[in-house]
């Protein structure tokens, strides 16, 4: 795995700072050696809040102040830097896939029917919700459970995704995956993969219901429950490394439950309903 610092790749076990909880090679595994934003906090050993001088002392000269006790000060003697949602590396192959799977979209659209300029952007905007929310919610599932988990591409899953933007061609929406390092039992596992193809398939039915709605005019939106559907519907085939396998191998009837909703879902997006 990838040292959060450094961003590279070293031999040996990967070290997790007690306080920023990110995950370090040996090199940049003690907080001064990667700019721990958490150091300084109440975690951090040795370190109190100055107190305020107290009012015996007000008005004082300078030396009698100085024969205070010394207390170490609360603010960090390292750069402070925040890591955020996302690492430097994670971002970059996250906005590759977010272009893919928007151009996957775009070629889902049916543009010979009329769809205005801004419908068209209301949809590659709920493209890229669709995406970054299904690997938003496998990230912050696996580090809710004391797991390191960052988004990465991988050059078959890209490869695939490119050739899917082939108007009526199958699609293929995976460029790439959450990567996840830590313990995990199988029912933790199995949730963490749940809740990608989970997060689609509610958005899909959400998107089908409103847009036949009737007087709202808001067909459209047929589009993006198909993308979802289909979304799911890769993800949760249970073999080799799609969520479909964990979830499978965790709880079945919640795979069956789950595969159905999302096969009903493609059904009914063709199925004029009456």
């Amino acid at each position: 795995m990838l040292c959060h610092y450094c961003e590279q790749e070293k031999e040996g076990l990967p070290f997790r700072c007690n306080y920023c909880g990110n995950f370090f090679c040996s090199e940049h595994r003690l907080p001064e050696n990667h700019s721990c934003p958490r150091v300084g906090g109440p975690k951090q050993p040795g370190y109190a809040t100055v107190p305020s001088v107290d009012r015996a002392f007000r008005g004082n000269s300078a030396k009698d102040q100085s024969r205070l006790p010394t207390v170490r000060s609360s603010r960090s003697r390292f750069r402070l830097s925040y890591a955020g949602v996302f690492s430097a590396t994670e971002q970059k192959h996250m906005l590759i896939a977010v272009a893919l799977v928007s151009l996957v979209g775009l070629s889902m659209i049916n543009f010979g029917i009329g769809v205005p300029p801004i419908v068209i952007l209301v949809l590659v905007s709920g493209f890229v919700v669709s995406f970054v929310g299904h690997e938003l919610a496998h990230k912050f599932t696996a580090q809710r459970n004391g797991m390191w988990a960052e988004f990465r591409t991988n050059l078959y899953g890209i490869m695939m995704t490119v050739i899917s933007i082939v108007p009526f061609f199958f699609k293929f929406l995976a460029p790439g995956q959450v990567n996840i390092v830590g313990n995990g039992n199988k029912a933790t596992m199995g949730m963490v993969a749940f809740v990608g193809p989970g997060f689609n398939t509610g958005l899909g039915w959400i998107c089908l219901v409103i847009a036949h709605i009737p007087g709202l005019g808001l067909s459209w939106l047929g589009f993006l429950a198909e993308f979802n559907g289909i979304m799911a519907l890769w993800n949760l085939l249970p073999f080799g490394t799609f969520d479909g396998t964990k979830i499978f191998e965790w709880d079945k009837i919640r795979w069956g439950f789950l595969i159905g909703a999302s096969v009903a879902l493609l059904v009914l997006v063709f199925v004029p309903w009456p």
